[in-house]
């Protein structure tokens, strides 16, 4: 008699129901536990649904697209015309999620095209900007970086910044809030801004965001306050996830940030 046996044997069929059925709702725990991108990336779905609090702009960048492939495949001419329950698709008509991989716009790496300035000091460097294809960046926060940028990754998109919880989160390059929310998984209070119709960058895990959407930013503004990358952490060390992208795809962040 094996051990299952033996405890249905002094526990009786009732008893031994219920733990059946509490091993079953660990397990289904357990299976929807995993990478906090899990809910969005990776998936390769050919359609999803509109929720509220959605635009155009986070729906692309929780699947890795330009937001204007996606605009033209459902026929959207204007980006804030979308209504909660309403289906767009992720891929072009008549082509699946994963024969589209190849076919929509690409980054193609890519390095800054300004030089980086040599003769500052690093502390004078490190909120210098740098300009690539006409947007100038900066770094949003002055900490140091926690993770790096994985290439090819569906997890680490951008860099993790350390800081102090509630400290100021600055736009890294100047533009228009094309998000602001906490409705994609894993990332947390979310913004996303529009620097032309190339460039984005995202800004995650915030405690508090100080714009709306719609708004023009300027470089180097407060636009939200450093939260936490895991809200049970017993360490009050903040974290800022960073991301910046070029035609929908993420790109490392490094290669278009000042020096320090």
């Amino acid at each position: 008699m094996n051990q299952l046996s033996r405890l249905a044997a002094r526990m009786g069929p009732v008893r031994m129901a219920w733990v059946g059925l509490l091993l079953g709702v660990i397990t289904l725990s357990g299976c929807a536990t995993g990478s906090h991108f899990d809910r969005w990336a990776g998936q390769e779905a050919s359609a999803i649904g509109v929720r509220p609090g959605d635009t155009l702009y986070s729906i692309a960048v929780a699947n890795d697209l330009d937001w204007r492939d996606v605009a033209r495949w459902n026929g959207i001419r204007n980006p804030r015309d979308l209504r909660a329950g309403q289906i767009l698709r992720l891929t072009p008509p008549g082509q699946t999620a994963r024969a589209a991989a190849n076919t929509t716009t690409q980054a193609v790496p890519h390095q800054p095209s300004a030089t980086k300035p040599t003769s500052q000091s690093a502390s004078t460097r490190s909120n210098a900007s740098v300009s690539s294809q006409g947007v100038a960046w900066q770094w949003p926060v002055n900490g140091r970086v926690l993770s790096r940028f994985i290439d090819q990754s569906k997890q680490q998109k951008g860099l993790i910044l350390a800081g102090q919880i509630g400290e100021p989160v600055r736009a890294s390059a100047a533009g228009e809030v094309v998000y602001a929310g906490n409705g994609l998984p894993g990332y947390g209070n979310l913004l996303i801004i529009k620097h032309d119709s190339t460039w984005l960058s995202a800004y995650g895990y915030n405690r508090s965001l100080l714009v709306k959407e719609g708004q023009s930013v300027q470089i180097g503004q407060v636009v939200a306050t450093m939260g936490r990358r895991d809200g049970r952490a017993k360490d009050k060390t903040g974290s800022l996830l960073f991301q910046i992208r070029r035609d929908g795809k993420p790109v490392d962040p490094m290669a278009y940030l000042p020096s320090r």
